[in-house]
């Protein structure tokens, strides 16, 4: 059977399967009775560009059952798997939904554009703080995986979420944005503006909960100093009609 690699973000961990990465998704978020739900985000990985992989233990474990069923999952790291990853293996990106629909995103030019409006980070990996930032996605990278700052991280993960007219002027409705606390946002939102030289504000300590999936903005990314990818998510146009059915499912609550 093939055998594929897998970065998983939630939580943290490389596996190795024989479930292509739709199959994969689907397994992770509902298991193989369907009695567990939750959503998952995780890349394919090229196992080729993997440092130190452990192919004599992966060779052993990742035998099909007797069965002839295939092996669903070998975990061969569960620490620092993020960091150890170099960003050339990794291939395309997943978001799948509570009741195991999955989403494909492929890695994309990002072009930067100058803007005084304030950005939303939920970090994924190694913290989960969501913070607003004057920095653009890219600065914002660079900032953070500075290792020469007491205050760093090799590598991370995020994605940019939706702030709406909350973006240039933090007394601006929220409307339909879904986020807990909205008074709180608000507040660190006019901080950061009326604070000179800030660049980020923590607007919550660490992840609570599943992405909401409809709050994504532009998209993820994943980067190190000047090296970084991005997975930009699809239009409105295109989740209401090529990704109809993962979108449906998105954005229902089903258990």
């Amino acid at each position: 059977m093939k055998k594929f690699y897998y970065l998983v973000i939630t939580p943290e961990s490389l596996i190795a399967s024989h479930l292509s990465p739709f199959e994969f998704g689907n397994y992770l978020s509902v298991g193989t009775r369907k009695q567990i739900h939750g959503q998952n985000i995780y890349f394919e990985l090229d196992p080729s560009k993997l440092n130190d992989l452990p192919e004599k233990y992966i060779e052993k474990e990742l035998v099909p059952y007797p069965n002839g069923e295939p092996k669903r999952s070998v975990f061969f790291s569960i620490y620092r798997c993020l960091e150890k990853t170099p960003l050339s293996a990794l291939k395309n990106l997943y978001l799948s939904t509570d009741d195991g629909k999955v989403l494909e995103l492929q890695s994309s030019f990002f072009e930067e554009t100058e803007s005084d409006d304030t950005h939303l980070f939920q970090q994924f990996n190694p913290i989960t703080t969501r913070v607003a930032s004057k920095l653009s996605p890219e600065k914002f990278i660079r900032f953070l995986t500075d290792t020469t700052k007491p205050v760093s991280a090799p590598k991370i993960l995020f994605v940019d979420l939706l702030l709406n007219e909350l973006a240039s002027d933090p007394n601006a409705p929220l409307h339909n944005l879904p986020y807990p606390n909205p008074d709180h946002l608000r507040e660190c939102l006019i901080k950061l503006n009326e604070t000179k030289g800030k660049r980020t504000k923590t607007v919550l300590r660490y992840m609570q909960g599943e992405l909401n999936y409809r709050t994504i903005k532009t998209g993820f990314f994943i980067g190190e100093k000047d090296n970084f990818l991005f997975y930009p998510f699809p239009s409105l146009y295109q989740l209401e009609g090529k990704y109809y059915n993962w979108w449906r499912s998105a954005l229902t609550l089903h258990f």
